[in-house]
């Protein structure tokens, strides 16, 4: 095996590679080796001392995520309280909670851990790689009993304040439970509220990614953001600048945007590609597609090098490249792309999207839904014209003015 000094020398000779042309390929795939493999090894150096492996702890703990209920446990993600003996973030089921536990809380709970594992067969979920993706340290359960207690409460963060205000209003605002928990993933990417029955659903019809804040959405919240602020700027002001200062704040909408839903590798993906296109259009240059494609890659490897190995990575970056090749080429199913209307756009964008696709879903999900392209003509124009930005009107006005937001997201549920 390539241990840690080994790596961090490969990445110090990679990064001297670089300043010579001839090698610079060569120094590039070794930096990004040396780079995933110290972060992997880093997720498994802070995995659960095998000390404690099995044994019952006393711990204060504090709830990062939101508490999932599955039948009669809850399935929540933790993260230590000044105590040594925890791994950095760990997965844990309570079976019959007194209370339902809430995002932020601090409980003292008798924990029993043990470190990450997990059964693998051809064609069933791999649970272990997933829980290495989450950078989850160690799984286990809380041990029933009178020394569990809620210590604190309402220690979380402002957008985790936010995410948790919102997904109260979309409960509220909708008449099923099912509505409520697409509201919440699509408008804060709170995803612990939907069902493994919708789940199968989805996977049925190939709708999951709906149910992921993607490039879509950012880029809607961007161009609204866009729209208002060129507007408002073109009432009270006239200068030059006007269309520079309005990309901006589609800019700072979108990354907000992005921040609030869990900064998921689409989103980052879509922000990183607006920010560099505002940049080249500031400078008065062409904006290069391609170019903010790999830039933005490139800065989701860096920052986050286990990212590469989640579905949402391939998917997101491969629909991109293939939509971005569909435009450059002008390929045409029926009719002149200049001329074709809008449905027709459509439906060639999800031909495409769906051969273009099947090999890399089969190989991932090792399925491929046969009717994903008749459902997504309706799913995806609905989701995009009606859903989202209702659902992002009732994001924006919650804090703001409260019964408006309540009935944009009335709408959007019945949507």
């Amino acid at each position: 095996p390539v241990t840690s000094d080994q790596c961090s020398l490969l990445l110090v000779a990679s990064i001297c590679t670089l300043f010579w042309r001839g090698l610079r390929p060569a120094g590039l795939f070794m930096f990004g080796f040396a780079l995933f493999i110290l972060a992997g090894q880093d997720i498994i150096a802070k995995r659960l001392h095998s000390a404690y492996e099995g044994d019952s702890m006393l711990a204060r703990v504090r709830i990062v995520d939101f508490p999932r209920a599955t039948g009669d446990s809850v399935v929540m993600t933790v993260e230590p309280v000044r105590d040594p003996r925890l791994p950095p973030r760990s997965r844990v089921s309570w079976f019959e909670p007194a209370v339902m536990p809430a995002i932020g809380e601090v409980w003292e709970l008798e924990l029993r851990l043990r470190r990450p594992r997990g059964n693998f067969n051809p064609g069933v979920f791999d649970y272990e790689s997933w829980l290495f993706r989450e950078k989850n340290h160690a799984t286990g359960y809380v041990v029933g009993g009178q020394r569990n207690r809620l210590l604190w409460g309402g220690t979380a963060s402002g957008v985790d304040q936010f995410r948790e205000g919102f997904v109260a209003r979309a409960k509220a605002a909708s008449e099923s439970a099912s509505a409520a928990a697409v509201l919440a993933a699509i408008g804060v990417g709170a995803r612990h509220l939907v069902s493994r029955e919708q789940w199968d659903a989805f996977a049925v019809t190939g709708t999951s990614h709906l149910m992921a804040i993607s490039g879509l959405h950012v880029g809607l919240a961007a161009l609204t953001a866009f729209l208002v602020a060129f507007a408002s700027l073109g009432v009270w002001t006239r200068g030059p600048n006007t269309y520079v200062v309005a990309m901006i704040a589609g800019v700072v909408c979108a990354a907000s945007y992005a921040l609030v839903s869990g900064f998921g590798v689409p989103a980052r993906r879509a922000v990183i590609m607006l920010l560099v296109a505002a940049l080249a259009i500031a400078r008065r240059r062409q904006v290069d597609a391609g170019a903010a494609v790999a830039v933005a890659a490139t800065l989701v490897f860096i920052s986050d090098p286990i990212t590469t190995l989640t579905p949402g990575f391939h998917l997101s970056f491969a629909a991109v490249v293939l939509l971005l090749w569909l435009a450059r080429h002008k390929l045409v199913f029926m009719g002149r792309w200049q001329i074709a209307s809008a449905p027709s756009r459509l439906f060639i964008m999800q031909i495409f999207l769906l051969f273009g696709l099947a090999p890399l879903t089969v190989m991932i999900f090792q399925r491929l839904s046969v009717v994903a392209t008749p459902v997504n003509l309706v799913a995806v124009p609905l989701f995009s014209f009606v859903t989202v930005p209702l659902t992002l009107g009732g994001l924006v006005l919650g804090n703001v003015f409260e019964p408006g937001a309540l009935y944009l997201l009335r709408l959007a549920a019945h949507s």
